[in-house]
């Protein structure tokens, strides 16, 4: 049976050409490639932020609980361990529960990135990729430790103010950040 009527009609019945179909499919290939591309982008941005979030969560953590303890602090103090130098802290708080006082530190342990508080085993932040705490007196002046190294019970009795600063880093993504919190002083 033939097929009659105009070549038009007869090519319509007879489906799609073989560059027609080449034509779909490479119209098909360039739109899902750039959809995949799209979600690719876009799961790397969602990633992105989270690492975002996380380094500055750590470091916001961090940088509340040292600014809290080390306002209702006694003072500080030095210690035969870390003491008050460039990249570490100790202070005294009044004791939670019970009469003695509490002593703190705060130490950087650049090998393994940690911030640590009081001792290992307690971390305030990981991913630290610096740390450091500098000293003022009350005329704002820095109080350096004239040994080099900690700074002494006359050098400590002159601080009443501190700078501590940090960078956080979680993947490729890095947060910063310097707070001064002022020290009460004992009369």
């Amino acid at each position: 049976m033939t097929v009659a009527g105009p070549p038009e009609a007869q090519r319509r019945r007879a489906g799609f050409s073989l560059l027609e179909l080449l034509v779909a499919t490479a119209i098909a290939g360039v739109v899902l490639a750039g959809g995949w591309a799209w979600c690719w982008s876009v799961s790397n941005s969602c990633a992105a932020g989270a690492q975002r979030l996380d380094a500055g969560s750590s470091l916001a953590f961090a940088r509340r609980l040292s600014a809290n303890e080390l306002r209702g602090s006694e003072g500080l103090v030095a210690t035969s361990g870390a003491g008050c130098t460039a990249t570490a802290i100790s202070f005294i708080v009044p004791a939670a529960s019970g009469p003695a006082p509490e002593l703190i530190t705060y130490v950087w342990d650049a090998g393994r990135r940690v911030l640590w508080r009081k001792a290992p085993g307690s971390h305030v932040a990981e991913g630290v990729d610096s740390f450091s705490v500098s000293y003022f007196d009350d005329q704002d002046r820095l109080v350096a430790p004239a040994s080099g190294g900690a700074l002494s019970a006359s050098e400590l009795s002159r601080v009443r103010m501190v700078e501590l600063s940090a960078v956080v880093s979680c993947a490729r993504q890095t947060a910063s950040a310097s707070w001064w919190v002022c020290l009460r002083v004992s009369t």
